[in-house]
C-alpha cells in the first residue's frame, strides 16, 4: 500500500471503483440524535435538542473495506460545516490507497436533513455544526475501535475545516493504542475551541490561498480569529481554549491556528504545518475558485475554495507521507 499504487489507481483507472467488501453491522437506531434549528437572526441558527452518536446503518454512513484485504488501516473522515460532500472525494482517495474508510453525515446523525450544502455551511454557528459533528465522529471512533474488520491499532482521523476542528479535538481523547496519527485541513479555532494538549501526532495543512471565513478578504486561514464569546464550553471536548476564551469572557481574542500550534508545541505535543501552492479551503471541494461570499449573519468573509490538479496531488502525498511515518 503506497503512493504508487494510488496514483496507478486515479491515473490510469480514472474514474472506475474498486472492489469493496460489505461488512457485517449491527444497527443503532437509538444513537441517533434528535436536533432541532433555532433561530438566532433571520437567516442565522444554532441547534437545540437531544444529541445522539452514531448509528452506523443510519443512510448517509459509508463504512467500506476492500475486497481481499485482510485487516486494512481505517480513515474516518470528518466533514466540515457543508455536510458529508465535503469529503467524499478524499473519501475516495483514501479508499483508493487501500485503506477502509468511513464516513457520515453527521447532522442527518442528528436529526437534521434536507438542507443544502451551502445552508449548512453559511446558515448555523461554527458551535452548533461543531456539537453535532464532534459527538457523531466521537461515537464513530469508539464503534470503529469495536471492529474485528479493519485493523484497530492503524486508525486515522481527517478533517476538513469545522471537521478539523473535531480531530484536532478528538486528538486530545483518543487512545493512541487505536489512533497513530490525525490530519487537519483548514482548521478553524472559532466554536468549541482547541485542546491544550495532544495525545496523537497532528498534520495541519492549509492551501496558501485559504481565506475561508476571515473578515479580512486578504487575509488567511491561519491567522483566522474573533471575539470570545463565539466559543463555547461542550462535555466532552478536551481542555483547551474554550475553557478561557468563551462566552463569559466576551472583548478577549480566540488564539489562531498558530498560536495554537505553538502553546501545544511547548507542551511536547507532536504537530507539524504544511501549506500548499495554488490551494484554497477544501482541495477536494474541486477545481480553484477564488471568492468572497456573504454569510445568514450578515458577514461578507473569504470563501476561495478547492485547488489545482497538481496542488489536490501534493496535498494527497502530504497526506500518504503521513500516515506511512505514522505506522
Amino acid at each position: 500500500m503506497g503512493l504508487k499504487f494510488w496514483l496507478f489507481a486515479l491515473f490510469t483507472a480514472g474514474v472506475s471503483t474498486l472492489a469493496w467488501a460489505q461488512p457485517s453491522i449491527n444497527c443503532l437506531p437509538h444513537e441517533r440524535g434528535e436536533q432541532a434549528l433555532v433561530t438566532i437572526s433571520p437567516g442565522f441558527f444554532t441547534v437545540a435538542g437531544r444529541m445522539g452518536g452514531f448509528d452506523p446503518c443510519e443512510s448517509s454512513v459509508r463504512f467500506r473495506i476492500p475486497s481481499g484485504a485482510n485487516k486494512p488501516p481505517l480513515m474516518i473522515s470528518v466533514h466540515g460545516g457543508g455536510g458529508i460532500s465535503d469529503v467524499l472525494m478524499s473519501d475516495a482517495a483514501f479508499f483508493r490507497y487501500g485503506m477502509a474508510t468511513l464516513t457520515f453525515d453527521a447532522y442527518a446523525m442528528q436529526g437534521l436533513s434536507g438542507r443544502t450544502s451551502s445552508f449548512w455551511a453559511r446558515s448555523l454557528t461554527n458551535e452548533a455544526r461543531q456539537r453535532m459533528i464532534y459527538t457523531t465522529a466521537l461515537a464513530a471512533y469508539r464503534w470503529a475501535i469495536q471492529r474485528l474488520d479493519i485493523d484497530t491499532q492503524r486508525i486515522y482521523l481527517f478533517g476538513i475545516s469545522n471537521g478539523a476542528a473535531v480531530v484536532a479535538n478528538l486528538a486530545g481523547v483518543v487512545d493512541p493504542a487505536h489512533v497513530k496519527g490525525v490530519i487537519a485541513e483548514g482548521v478553524t479555532p472559532i466554536g468549541l475551541g482547541l485542546p491544550d494538549a495532544i495525545r496523537v501526532p497532528v498534520q495541519l495543512v492549509f492551501g496558501k490561498l485559504d481565506d475561508f471565513g476571515n473578515q479580512d478578504l486578504k487575509g488567511h486561514r491561519w491567522t483566522l480569529s474573533d471575539d470570545c464569546r463565539l466559543n463555547i464550553q461542550f462535555a466532552s471536548v478536551p481542555t483547551g481554549s474554550s475553557t478561557y476564551c468563551n462566552q463569559s469572557t466576551p472583548g478577549k481574542r480566540i488564539p489562531n491556528a498558530l498560536e495554537w500550534v505553538s502553546a501545544v508545541q511547548k507542551r511536547g505535543g507532536q504537530i507539524d504545518v504544511v501549506y500548499i501552492d495554488d490551494m484554497a479551503h477544501n482541495a477536494y471541494f474541486g477545481p480553484l475558485v477564488r471568492r468572497a461570499e456573504t454569510w445568514g449573519n450578515g458577514q461578507t468573509l473569504g470563501a476561495s475554495l478547492g485547488a489545482t490538479d497538481a496542488a489536490r496531488e501534493e496535498f494527497f502525498r502530504v497526506m500518504v507521507n503521513f500516515i506511512e511515518n505514522h505506522r
